[in-house]
Order: C-alpha cells, then structure tokens, then sequence
C-alpha cells in the first residue's frame, strides 16, 4: 500500500516520548482558532481579544506573531493559516473534544470544529481541564499519517497519481499537485509531530515533516 516495502519511517516508542502538556494543546487550539478566525476575514479585533482574555499573546509562534500584527496580511497568507483548520482538528481531537480522527479523504467539519471552539471559548477551565488521549494512540495516529504523507512525497516525486481520497483500492487518476487532501495529510503530520515533539522543534513553526 506504501510503495517500496523497504522503506522504515521512524516513530519513536510509547516510553521514550514526551508528549506536549495538556494544558499546552489546549492552548495551541485556543492560538490556532484566534489565527484561523483572522486569516478567514473574522473582525482583528475580536479574534486578537481570544488570545488576550486567555493570556496566550507569548503563545504565538513567531510566523502567527508576524500575521496577528499585520494589519493588511497579503490574501496567500491568509489562505495558508485557513488551512490550519485541519491541525486544530487534530489538537480537538487530541483533547477528546471530537470523538475520531477520520481517514483523510475529505477536510474536516468546519460546523462542528466550530461549534467545538465556540464552547471551549466560554468555558474558563477549558485549559485547566485539558486532557489528553493515551501516547500510544497519538503515536499510531502520527505512524499513519507519516506514511500517508510520505506516499504522496513519493508518488511525486516519480511523477505518479494517486487516488483522490488516498484509498489505494482504488485507480490512482488525480496528480499530486490537483489534489485538495495532499493539504490535509500536511497539516495533520504537522499537528501530530508538534504534539510528540518529533525531533524536538523549537516553536510551532520549526516542526519537521520529513519522510
């Protein structure tokens, strides 16, 4: 299903991880959401005042520090932090707020990814009642999510399709670069490294999504 079988992406085992905090998740869905309402047009204002009332300006990544405080972010920008819709998912997720983490065939339910942050915006103790899924099921979601993405890196690289809901039952008919879901896998492998601190980055910004 993954191309050469030789190839051994690394994860690394259940006692040798050191997960983020709970309470620091919670915090990075609180940053991501404030971000993600900004770069879809919702009111500066209102969308800075998320990260204010919840203490969380220090919790920017230098890249979110640069768009919050732009105050006419170029339209590409803005589009590029949308997607990051699809790593609050994962933080939601993550968190037990959303009940899986369904095979990226489709982008995630804004409604409900919504409606999930609208509650966790009203409640005082969401941070302080932050908890976190067990590490061996983070670890196996980011096993899967790696070797999706590196299928995708693969596939372009010799120039091959793949199928659109990366269901390799499938007829592999949509190039690389046409399909919507590519975006999906990035910002989940994304998500799920910053969540086991894969090698370690320094900010949200410098996580690694090598395959």
């Amino acid at each position: 299903m993954w191309g050469d079988a030789r190839i051994s992406l690394y994860v690394d085992d259940d006692e040798q991880v050191n997960v983020q905090t709970a309470d620091d998740v919670a915090r990075r869905a609180l940053v991501l959401w404030a971000v993600v309402l900004r770069a879809d047009g919702y009111d500066w204002e209102k969308s800075r005042n998320i990260l204010t009332d919840n203490n969380l300006l220090s919790y920017l990544s230098p890249q979110e520090q640069a768009y919050m405080d732009d105050p006419e972010p170029d339209q590409d920008t803005s589009l590029g932090f949308v997607w990051r819709l699809e790593s609050l998912w994962v933080m939601l997720w993550a968190l037990e707020r959303l009940p899986d983490l369904p095979w990226p065939s489709s982008m995630c339910d804004v409604p409900l990814l919504g409606k999930t942050m609208k509650e966790a915006e009203a409640d005082p103790e969401f941070i302080k009642n932050a908890r976190l899924l067990p590490t061996r099921t983070l670890l196996d979601a980011q096993d899967l999510s790696m070797k999706i993405l590196w299928a995708i890196r693969d596939a372009y690289i010799k120039e091959l399709c793949i199928p659109q809901d990366f269901d390799w039952r499938n007829e592999s008919d949509t190039p690389v670069s046409l399909c919507p879901m590519v975006g999906v896998v990035e910002q989940r492998n994304h998500a799920l490294n910053w969540l086991v601190n894969f090698m370690d980055p320094l900010n949200w910004d410098e996580v690694d999504t090598p395959t």
